[in-house]
């Protein structure tokens, strides 16, 4: 036994399970499949591939690199970036780099550094690489001869080195030639700027535009100031006119508070009025002394109305004398404002030929700034040209190349890794290949896999030369004798023949041998001093019937199973005694027309309740369940099922198919024995032609028999 069988009868069709259960199976039977059968093959690829990488390393011509590394940057460049002096060469940032590498290549330099090194032999390169992130380039050759390689190396460098050089010569003597042509020409721009700026002077007789805005503000403010008092007079005067008129009733005794006592009008008018005071005060004394009708009296008030009559012309001439102060005040205003006015048309006029002079000014300090940055320029190329004698550039060989001490081409550790790596490759695809094309099932494990690893494994029978009829006659001390001792009491573990005392042998397709194991099942466990009954119920072709014909009697028409389903006889008339094996038989008896509905008619379950009641144990050789459905009515009558598959010849799609037909019918299998585990890749055919034989309708299968009684069927 290769594995210990199962306690319990396990279900043979697709149970639920974890998802890593799952994940698991799906690994496992892909190794089953694709990984196992092919396993020697696949090593074999393996260091084939190996073996490969080894001639390959001794057959290949190694090859030496030596590299050499360059700063390049366009920073020195920069004196010579003047407009219209553009190398196409020289760019900056990434550009500049990448046109770098690219001079380095190119067929110019290639065909100079030949001529420089000399060298002969072939060589491949340059290798132009940047050092990310920096501004290193490394100029790489390979060669053959590490001497080559560090040579090329070098004169590449050298030469595009000098390249540059001179590239920079060529572009400062061309720009130095350019800046004095533009001095030339900004010079006498700057001349023909300056006498206009002159002359615009001289026009307009401004020397000095700040002294000139001074003066013309100060007058302004100045002539404001005087507006401003003229313009207070002027609405002083015209407020008292209004207030006199408006009280023109009461202007004698108004006219003393809105003129200044100190003014003449206003003088003139208080004396009048006094004098009138001063007059009236005597008239008191003359009524007293006189009546109206007296001429003193008369004269005194002919006095006070010329008093009166003084005063009012006294008004009157003050109202002329403010009109006239008041005209006077508004004139002067005005001629201040117009003043004013012409004062501020000249600092406007002074503000636009402001603005024409800056703009001569400015235009006479950009060519100054010009001339400066051209004189500046041609020092900075100097400069630079003085500092490239010295080897100060940015462009320059930070180490040369050396000489390689050891080959970097082939690498053993590359080599041998990827040898590897195809190997493995090609040994998937060929497993994977062959187990796609070849569906045959080659391992107990591939079976089990199909069922979900769920089926118990009682037992495996090996690949046995001998003929069936040689193997029945051992008696007990045999290889085939120990196998099925082996698998007796792997049954008689699982509890399987203590459960139940029937036993059903059955297979997903003819021609897997479950007659043979039938039978021979049913030997070892008669040997076990048990009462075994051996049951024919395969209806159709009955392989048990013929393997059976050397043990019975010669022309003998013996009755069967069929003959008690459709009632001719009773179990016990038609079960044989065989002596050499020490069990009965009850043969299938005649092909009926109908087994299918035979089995199902109830007779059955009547016969083996009467077989049970007999024996100890009841074994049952069935029909193929893929090719009929017998079998199936059978294990429906709890009847146990354990199937025999001849591995090397069926395949996975009958494998599954039949998982899928019993999930259908809700039947459990009890287990599983394996046929042929040992056969070899290259006796499938030897092997079915020594043990095949086929059914008229399409279908044959179990152990073929001997010669002797392959010719007496004949």
């Amino acid at each position: 036994m290769e594995n210990p069988p199962n306690t319990g009868n396990l279900t043979g069709i697709p149970g639920s399970e974890s998802e890593q259960d799952n994940i698991l199976h799906l690994v496992f039977d892909a190794y089953s499949t694709y990984v196992r059968p092919y396993l020697w093959l696949d090593l074999l690829a393996i260091v084939l591939f190996l073996i490969g990488g080894v001639i390959y390393l001794k057959t290949t011509v190694p090859l030496f690199s030596s590299k050499a590394q360059l700063h390049v940057n366009s920073q020195d460049l920069k004196v010579t970036d003047i407009r219209g002096v553009m190398d196409p060469n020289y760019q900056s940032g990434e550009t500049f780099i990448n046109t770098q590498m690219l001079l380095m290549k190119s067929s110019e330099i290639l065909k100079k550094a030949n001529q420089l090194s000399g060298v002969k032999e072939s060589y491949r390169g340059p290798i132009v690489k940047r050092v990310p992130g920096t501004m290193l380039v490394d100029l790489a050759v390979e060669s053959a001869n590490p001497d080559v390689a560090a040579k090329m190396a070098n004169s590449i460098a050298e030469v595009y080195l000098d390249s540059v050089r001179s590239r920079k010569v060529e572009i400062t003597y061309t720009g130095m030639n350019l800046l004095r042509d533009q001095m030339e020409e900004l010079r006498k721009s700057r001349e023909l700027a300056m006498n206009d700026m002159l002359k615009f002077k001289e026009e307009h007789q401004i020397f000095n535009f700040s002294e000139n805005y001074a003066a013309i503000v100060s007058q302004i403010n100045s002539l404001n100031n005087i507006a401003n008092e003229a313009r207070l007079d002027e609405t002083e005067l015209a407020s008292t006119l209004d207030s006199i008129r408006e009280n023109r009733a009461n202007a004698v005794r108004l006219m003393p508070y809105l003129i200044p006592l100190g003014s003449d009008a206003g003088g003139s008018l208080g004396s009048l009025k006094m004098l009138y005071f001063t007059h009236e005060t005597t008239l008191p004394a003359l009524l007293s002394q006189y009546n109206e009708a007296h001429t003193a009296v008369k004269t005194h008030r002919e006095v006070s109305q010329m008093l009166k009559e003084a005063q009012e012309a006294e008004v009157d001439t003050s109202i002329d004398g403010l009109e006239l102060r008041y005209k006077r005040s508004k004139k002067r205003r005005e001629l201040l404002d117009e003043q004013i006015a012409v004062l501020r048309a000249q600092l406007t006029e002074l503000d636009k030929i402001s603005a024409d002079y800056r703009m001569h000014e400015t235009a006479l300090t950009s060519l100054d700034n010009t001339y400066s940055m051209l004189v500046n320029r041609i020092n900075e190329i100097k400069i630079s040209n003085a500092a490239t004698s010295v080897d100060t550039s940015s462009i320059f060989l930070v180490s040369p190349a050396f000489r390689a001490e050891a080959a970097f081409f082939p690498d053993p550790f590359k080599v041998f890794k990827l040898a590897l790596l195809l190997g493995v490759a090609a040994a998937a695809a060929l497993s994977y290949i062959l187990g796609s094309v070849n569906n045959k099932i080659s391992s107990v494990e591939e079976v089990n896999a199909i069922f979900n690893h769920k089926l118990p494994f009682f037992g495996h029978v090996p690949l046995f030369e001998q003929d069936e009829l040689e193997l029945l006659k051992s008696q007990g001390d045999a290889m085939i004798d120990e196998v099925f001792r082996n698998i007796r009491t792997s049954l008689n573990l699982s509890m399987l023949t203590k459960g139940s005392k029937t036993l059903a042998i059955s297979s997903p397709l003819p021609k897997d041998g479950k007659t043979f194991i039938a039978l021979n099942l049913a030997r070892s466990f008669a040997r076990d001093k048990k009462k075994v009954l051996l049951m024919g119920l395969d209806l159709r072709k009955p392989r048990l019937d013929k393997l059976m014909e050397p043990y019975l009697d010669q022309g003998r028409k013996h009755r069967g199973i069929s003959n008690v389903l459709v009632g001719d006889c009773k179990l016990s008339d038609v079960v044989l005694r065989l002596e050499q094996f020490n069990l009965d038989l009850a043969l299938s008896g005649p092909v009926p027309p109908n087994p299918n509905e035979l089995l199902s008619s109830g007779g059955l379950q009547e016969i083996l309740a009467e077989a049970t009641a007999q024996y100890d144990l009841v074994i049952i050789d069935t029909a193929p369940i893929l090719a009929v459905s017998d079998t199936l009515i059978i294990a429906s009558l709890a009847v146990p099922v354990v199937l025999t598959t001849r591995l090397f010849k069926v395949t996975r799609p009958a494998l599954r198919s039949l998982r899928d037909r019993l999930s259908q019918v809700n039947i459990n299998l009890a287990g599983l024995i394996a046929n042929n585990v040992n056969v070899p890749k290259n006796a499938y055919k030897y092997y079915s032609d020594k043990y095949g034989y086929g059914y008229g309708y399409g279908y044959g299968y179990g152990y073929g028999s001997s010669e002797n009684n392959k010719a007496k069927n004949k």
